[in-house]
């Protein structure tokens, strides 16, 4: 099972919930005896407090004689507890899964010994956690551990554990992208942990629970999330989760285009994870801030920590066998910006080789490279070499934005999913709230023959009542509105993949069309090419016009010179020059006069874009009293006599014209071109 390449950050904290442990009281050891039971639980604490610290070889070193001691002493829970921790050591690294298992099958045992069922639990727990960190075959069982785990801590009471398995459960609904659902997992978790009043419960909650906010793009929530996390973690002395929050806290002030907010963020964790040995993290985050420098422009300081990022992983881990490309991207872009193009085909080169040798393919890491080599050539003259990388960036870009579009869809539609079931979860409150209400109702109206008092206490009840009636009428309206906001959010979504989707794979087919050699082509062969190439273009620009016409939500919302703007903006790319001219208008048409002036510009700028052959074309919407007119001028080869007549498209404009008493006139003109004007009397 591989994890979501966004959540690692996410996995690792969630694999050290409920890691934490005192100082290390390894000093102490010294003056127990071999048959105390204290000194089992001390050697267990020392081997806690070096994993903390990094140190796994004196870690492993303490629990061993943890479990030779305890054996010595039939003291199964002390044995019970350092296996526990042993496994939780080779959960970092499942090098050796065989033993890790060998630990827990023996924690079961020892649990029983001991009739511990929190040991019990915690075995299921770790077994869980183990075989859903990799190992596909076991899949299927890791939930149902998981839920094994979670009655037991219900039925010992421990809140603590309890949230610790909702945090696991919120790592799959991540994973697989539904971040909504990992958030009401989190909160369910937080809640409960925060109950239990262990300072360390919420170390890995808190800050998981801001990434999925991220996801989500709910930056405010994220971000109170960090704050209250950082306040764990100062509690508990924690400098690599403080680390941490700053980088997350980075990454949103990066996408919310704030760079120096970012740039200091960064820094401040980088500085946290220099002096608390985080040095496995500082390869990545070294890139990460070369990226902010070179985007404020700082080349210097952005090759500076493109290097050192670089150089310093490669000092952790064999250079022959892996690199790390974040670094390795910005060094390219770097020496792009430098304009040393040697060293950036160098290394865009070996950066391409890993990305397309990964499994799976690491796309956008080998799009970046194809973009950087494609650039690099064709700046040093080598055309051919550049077409094809451009080719191969081009490819994998369409992939990738297809890919995006789905996700903000799907993003889009989980936000609304959360939304509704917020709602939805105020609503029932709501119910319950009234149904109580209603109880107290009908007891008072049972006892109502008691006194005047008991009558006047059912009176004011039922006024409450009405209260709370009113405040779910006015719940029922927001949800009826929650309703009209996801039916547009599914308008968009459709609008969006007839336009970004299949617009994309017909510019693709367009494009490879175009790429094709025709020179030893016949003339038949050849008009056909031809042919197919027109259809293409035709076919490209209906579809855009359509995904355009399904969505003038700036209509609904803004008013006719918004939708027209929106309309326009929609063209820029076009080969035709648009320009919007709006005069007087200072309120909304009504509803009607604005749909079909919408319609009718939408149909004239069709017809320019496909029979005029212009290069400019002008849209004029002018309110003179009580008339408003809409002029669209073009400086095209203009229109045959028959068309100005009688042409079924003007026939159309001027039929709409009409349904709203106003008129409309078509004319070439002298200078070349056409103006179309359509008059409406408001």
């Amino acid at each position: 099972m591989k994890n979501h390449p966004l959540l690692i950050c996410f996995y690792f904290l969630c694999l050290q919930v409920n890691g934490q442990g005192s100082d290390s009281p390894a000093t102490a050891l010294g003056r127990m005896s071999d048959t105390d039971t204290s000194k089992v639980n001390a050697l267990n604490e020392a081997g806690k407090s070096y994993w903390m610290g990094g140190d796994d070889s004196l870690a492993v070193m303490h629990l061993h004689e943890a479990i030779r001691l305890a054996r010595q002493l039939h003291f199964y829970q002390g044995e019970a507890r350092a296996r526990l921790q042993l496994a939780r050591i080779e959960l970092d690294y499942l090098s050796d899964v065989k033993t890790l298992h060998n630990h827990l099958d023996s924690v079961v045992i020892l649990a029983k010994l001991a009739d511990d069922k929190l040991l019990e639990g915690l075995a299921i727990f770790r077994r869980a956690q183990a075989y859903g960190s990799g190992f596909l075959e076991h899949e299927e069982k890791t939930r149902p551990l998981y839920e094994e785990a979670r009655k037991i801590f219900v039925e010992l009471g421990n809140k603590n554990w309890e949230g610790s398995v909702y945090t696991q459960l919120a790592e799959f609904a991540g994973n697989e992208g539904n971040y909504a659902e990992a958030i009401d997992l989190l909160l369910k978790a937080r809640k409960l942990q925060e109950a239990s009043g262990e300072a360390g419960a919420l170390r890995a909650t808190l800050p998981n629970l801001g990434v999925m906010y991220v996801q989500m793009g709910m930056f405010r929530e994220a971000l109170q999330c960090f704050d209250d996390a950082e306040k764990t973690a100062i509690a508990l002395n924690d400098d690599r989760v403080r680390a941490f929050l700053y980088s997350q806290r980075s990454e949103i002030y990066k996408k919310q285009d704030e760079p120096q907010a970012a740039l200091q963020a960064l820094k401040k964790g980088i500085a946290l994870y220099e002096s608390s040995g985080g040095g496995y993290y500082l390869p990545g985050n070294y890139a990460r801030l070369g990226d902010i420098y070179l985007s404020l422009d700082s080349v210097e300081k952005a090759l500076h920590y493109s290097l050192l990022a670089d150089n310093l992983y490669k000092s952790q881990v064999d250079a022959e066998e892996a690199l790390l490309h974040p670094s390795q991207i910005m060094l390219g872009k770097v020496y792009l910006k430098k304009g040393d193009l040697n060293r950036v085909i160098a290394y865009a080169t070996e950066g391409l080789n890993w990305a397309s040798s990964s499994d799976p393919v690491l796309l956008l890491e080998a799009a970046e490279y194809h973009h950087q080599l494609s650039e690099a050539y064709e700046r040093t003259g080598r055309l051919k070499d550049a077409l094809y990388h451009h080719k191969h960036f081009k490819s994998m870009s369409d992939t990738l934005l297809n890919a995006q579009s789905l996700q903000k869809s799907t993003i889009s539609s989980l936000t609304y999913d959360f939304e509704k079931k917020q709602q939805t979860d105020k609503l029932r409150i709501q119910e319950l709230e009234n149904e109580k209400l209603l109880q107290s109702r009908n007891i008072l109206i049972g006892l109502l023959l008691l006194g005047v008092l008991v009558s006047l206490y059912a009176l004011w009840s039922n006024r409450r009542l009405r209260t709370k009636n009113q405040e779910l009428f006015h719940k029922n309206q927001e949800i009826e509105k929650a309703l009209h906001k996801g039916q547009k959010i599914e308008r968009k979504r459709v609008a969006s993949e007839l336009h970004d989707n299949l617009n994309t794979k017909l510019a693709a087919i367009r494009w490879h069309l175009e790429s094709m050699q025709t020179e030893g082509f016949n003339a038949f062969n050849t008009r056909i090419h031809s042919r197919l190439v027109e259809m293409t273009n035709d076919v490209y620009k209906d579809v855009r016009l359509i995904s355009h016409n399904m969505l003038p939500t700036e209509l609904e919302t803004d008013g006719l010179p918004a939708a027209l703007q929106k309309l326009v903006s929609k063209f820029e790319d076009n080969t035709v020059d648009f320009q919007l001219v709006v005069r007087n208008i200072n309120s909304r048409f009504p509803t009607e006069t604005e749909h079909q002036l919408y319609n009718i510009a939408l149909e004239l700028v069709n017809n320019v874009i496909k029979h005029a052959q212009a290069t400019t074309l002008r849209i004029s919407l002018d309110r003179d009293n009580s008339d408003v007119t809409l002029s669209v001028i073009d400086n095209g080869v203009g229109m045959p006599v028959t068309t100005l007549s009688d042409g079924m498209g003007m026939r159309n404009i001027i039929n709409r014209a009409e349904s709203l008493q106003g008129s409309a006139t078509i004319e070439n003109l002298t200078s070349g071109g056409t103006r179309v004007s359509v008059t409406i009397p408001l």
